[in-house]
């Protein structure tokens, strides 16, 4: 009998042990799996064209919370219905975005969730929620590593700027030519050879050139002080004011030409009777030109014929004695006047 009770006792402690255990179990599946016991929840449901290996139980994410988790995933009409549990009400405005995202290097997969700038509009409620298309990737590295592999190629084929630097001779052999070149212009300078290597050397043109910087400093200080004609015209406003006062004279003069005004003016007009009359009097002195060139008319002739020219000098050297013989008899004519007359 007391084999018996003891018997009864064992087996109701090891069963009290496993209903606790079981209980234990259940608390820690609830707390693991992140659901709210007896929490609100609310369902989405997300239309994808590819979800890239999303499944249900992973993890929900806005700005960086953990704000539910995927509940179902179906195929609809072409598309992927992915229907979420948040544990708070989700708010979209426009320009939002929800990717699927690596959940770390090793694997697995994450929705994320961007509600849209603040300043936006909220979408209306019942418009359809879509997701963008996932990127993936392992296609991203293997499109990377082809086109790596291709650049390899070409490379090799001496195709492009790099093969050709890496397997044509001729570039190497110039680049070791310009490398040498390099060398002996820097030796050169090192002695002092050359305009540069004087510079770089020669005190005498290290001093010139500090007195001329010198000079230079003075110059920019004298006009920064007004000092001189130029100074004065860039600190004076007297003679801004001048300088402005004679742009807008010239420019009145300039308007007064424009419109005809005056007689240069007039001359300057397409229609100006001015300039009719003036192209006329030079049409008739290029014509009195052209007959005295050609020896026509009284002046032609004078510049033409060398008899008429003889005859007019030996004329004028007549005159000429005539007058000089007169002013050689004006003394004794004054005289014999002054004689007579006191008679």
């Amino acid at each position: 009998m007391d084999k018996f009770r003891r018997e009864i006792s064992v087996e109701i402690w090891v069963g009290l042990f496993v209903f606790s255990v079981l209980i234990a179990l259940g608390i820690f599946t609830i707390v693991l799996s992140r659901d709210g016991f007896m929490k609100k929840s609310y369902t989405y449901e997300i239309f994808f064209q590819e979800v890239g290996g999303l499944s249900e139980g992973d993890n929900v994410f806005l700005r960086g919370l953990n704000i539910g988790r995927v509940s179902q995933t179906t195929l609809n009409n072409g598309d992927v219905s992915v229907f979420v549990s948040l544990n708070e009400p989700l708010t979209l405005r426009e320009g939002y975005r929800i990717e699927v995202a690596n959940s770390s290097l090793l694997g697995g997969k994450v929705l994320k969730i961007f509600e849209g700038p603040k300043e936006a509009p909220n979408i209306e409620a019942g418009t359809e929620i879509r997701g963008k298309l996932p990127v993936d990737v392992l296609d991203q590295l293997g499109t990377a590593v082809s086109g790596l592999q291709a650049m390899i190629d070409n490379v090799n084929a001496k195709q492009g700027t790099l093969g050709k630097l890496l397997n044509d001779d001729e570039i190497y052999n110039n680049l070791l030519a310009v490398t040498d070149d390099l060398r002996v212009l820097s030796d050169r300078l090192e002695k002092g050879e050359g305009t540069i290597g004087k510079l770089l050397k020669d005190d005498v043109v290290y001093n010139e050139l500090e007195t001329f910087l010198a000079n230079a400093s003075t110059i920019s200080d004298r006009l920064v002080q007004g000092e001189g004609a130029l100074g004065k015209l860039l600190s004076e406003d007297e003679v801004y004011d001048d300088l402005k006062q004679l742009m807008a004279n010239v420019r009145e003069v300039s308007d007064r030409l424009a419109a005809g005004e005056g007689a240069l003016g007039e001359l300057l007009a397409e229609d100006s009777t001015m300039s009719a009359d003036l192209e006329k009097t030079m049409a008739s002195l290029r014509s009195i030109t052209e007959s005295v060139d050609e020896g026509e008319g009284t002046l032609g002739k004078l510049v033409k014929d060398e008899a008429l020219y003889d005859e007019a000098s030996r004329l004028i050297k007549e005159v000429r004695a005539a007058v000089d013989d007169m002013r050689e008899a004006s003394p004794i004519s004054t005289f014999s006047s002054v004689l007579f007359g006191a008679f």
